[in-house]
Parts: structure tokens; C-alpha cells; sequence
């Protein structure tokens, strides 16, 4: 779909690419909450990010393991970067990857279902460019895509995938998970560059970026990074380009720059502004602790990583 038809029959503003920074856990997922704040009010954003530290994320409804908290219900053990996403899902280890989120009306490009497949169809397409053997997209059931949740459990949520997920030879490179509130959608979801998942698992490991790194832990379980099937792997830089490019297109990305640049500017600065009360919340280990985290209540159903 062209760019132009994508805007008309959205509805809706063409996608904004944010600029990829690297940041800690807590601001990325308040900068993802951002997002969906201003997605809320009519705007069409997507970024690409890292992780410094490493963290591990939980899901919206997964318990926070004793070990990673301190003795004051506000604190994380030293060293430990945690996180509690928006979304539903197990946990997941971000180390060498490269994280999306996008976010939009709820309404606008066909929906919370049609964006789910719009964005890894052209995640697909962005990976292909660089060289990527995807296996073959499988037909699945639009409604129970979207639907699907996974059980709640100590095992990393790159354990197995769900329908519709990128995979190559089999396994897992590309978790993605989906939250509505406020007549917003937020999409985000991890591409590996290597397979670190078993640090994810809960299943009585401490948890940190030096846990497990010396063992190399990569490709021995059903997640597989771009390393292994890649060599060499692509600076970051070049693949980050070819899926902005892709997804932008998707959802309709103006063809000048310069319109782009302008509205970037403006859009940053109430993304910092409005990150900056949602990073409070994620840096508490009360709201770790916490299921239900005390944000604005979500009004539709979250898909898992």
C-alpha cells in the first residue's frame, strides 16, 4: 500500500519516526507510555530503541519475584534493572536487540487487529531487505491473533510463539505484545540480535546484564537472534533504517523530510514532558511489586511478547 492510500484510508496523521536512542528501563517503557498518551489524542508515532542496562521486563500481570526487589517497597535490588511493561505477557530479557514501539489511534488504520499484522508484515519486509531468511508468513485467524494471551508462568515469553510472530527455521526472532487506553493503541515488541532469553526465565536465577554472559548463552533454546543467522550482521544503524522505512511507509510516512523534521521537533518535546510523570511510576518498586500497575486503567485486550 502507498503511502498516500495508507493516509487516506486511515483517518488519521501520517507516522512520525522518533529518532533511536538508547536509554534504561524505566524511561523506555515511560517513553512508550508517552507515546500512547499523545497516540491518545490523534498522533501516529514510531521508534526504535536499545537498553543500557540490560533489564528484564515483566508483563502487566506477571508477580515480581522477591529477588528483585529491595527491603523498601520503593527500591530494586542493587544492579538489578526490572521493569513492569503496559502490556500483558511473561517476562522478557532485552539485551542485544532492537526494540519498536508504535503507537496511533485506536481507530484509525483499520484497527487494533489490522496494525498488529500491518506492523509485522512490515517488520518482515524491513528484515528481508537486510538479508534475513523469515520463514514463511502462516495463515492464522485474525481474531484469535490478536486474542491470544499467554499463560501466566515463570518461563520467558520467547519460550514459544504466538500465531502470526516472526520466525526463522522454527523459532521465535520478533516478540511483539498490544495495549489500548483511552481510544490509543501502543505496540512494542523485541527483535533479537542475540539470544539471551534464559535470563528471562523466572525460574529461581538471579537476573542482571553479567548473569549468564560469560556462558554465552545464544542459541540453544526456541528464540533465535540475528547473529545466527546473519554473517556478518549488519551494522545497527542499517537495519534500524530499513525498518523505520518499512513500517513508516506502512502507515503512510510523508515523503518530505523536512515536514517530518519540523513536526519531530514539536512532538519530542510533549513525548519528554509527558515521559517525565510516567518515569516516576516505573522507577518504583512499589509499582514493580504491583499487578495492576496504577497508571490509567487499559480498556482492551493485550497480546503477549
Amino acid at each position: 500500500m502507498t503511502a498516500r492510500r495508507a493516509r487516506a484510508r486511515s483517518g488519521g496523521s501520517p507516522c512520525l519516526v522518533l529518532p533511536y536512542a538508547v536509554a534504561d528501563g524505566a524511561r523506555n517503557m515511560a517513553l512508550d507510555e508517552a507515546m500512547l498518551e499523545l497516540a491518545s489524542g490523534g498522533a501516529t508515532l514510531l521508534r526504535f530503541y536499545g537498553w543500557e542496562p540490560w533489564c528484564l521486563s515483566l508483563g502487566r500481570h506477571q508477580a515480581a519475584p522477591d529477588r528483585l526487589l529491595g527491603r523498601s517497597p520503593d527500591d530494586l535490588r542493587p544492579g538489578i534493572d526490572a521493569v513492569r511493561r503496559p502490556t500483558g505477557g511473561r517476562s522478557v530479557f532485552h539485551g542485544p536487540e532492537i526494540t519498536y514501539a508504535f503507537a496511533c489511534p485506536a481507530r484509525a488504520w483499520g484497527g487494533p487487529r489490522a496494525v498488529l499484522q500491518t506492523v509485522h508484515r512490515a517488520l518482515a519486509e524491513g528484515l528481508r531487505a537486510v538479508g534475513v531468511p523469515l520463514d514463511p508468513a502462516r495463515r492464522v485467524d485474525a481474531e484469535a491473533s490478536f486474542e491470544a494471551a499467554s499463560p501466566v508462568s515463570d518461563a520467558s515469553c520467547f519460550r514459544d510463539p504466538a500465531p502470526g510472530e516472526l520466525t526463522a527455521g522454527g523459532r521465535k526472532l520478533v516478540g511483539s505484545a498490544q495495549c489500548r487506553r483511552r481510544g490509543g493503541v501502543l505496540q512494542h515488541g523485541s527483535i533479537l540480535l542475540e539470544d539471551r532469553q534464559r535470563l528471562g526465565d523466572l525460574d529461581g536465577r538471579d537476573v542482571g546484564p553479567e548473569d549468564g554472559a560469560a556462558e554465552g548463552i545464544s542459541g540453544r533454546g526456541p528464540a533465535i537472534g540475528l547473529n545466527e543467522l546473519l554473517d556478518p550482521v549488519p551494522d545497527l544503524r542499517i537495519i534500524v533504517e530499513r525498518l523505520s522505512a518499512s513500517v513508516a511507509a506502512a502507515f503512510g510516512a510523508p515523503a518530505a523530510a523536512s515536514t517530518n523534521a519540523r513536526a519531530g521537533i514539536a512532538t519530542s518535546a510533549a513525548l519528554t514532558r509527558l515521559a517525565a510523570g510516567y518515569e516516576r511510576v516505573h522507577r518504583s518498586g512499589a509499582w514493580l511489586r504491583r499487578r495492576e500497575p496504577p497508571l490509567p486503567p487499559l480498556d482492551g485486550p493485550a497480546d503477549r511478547f
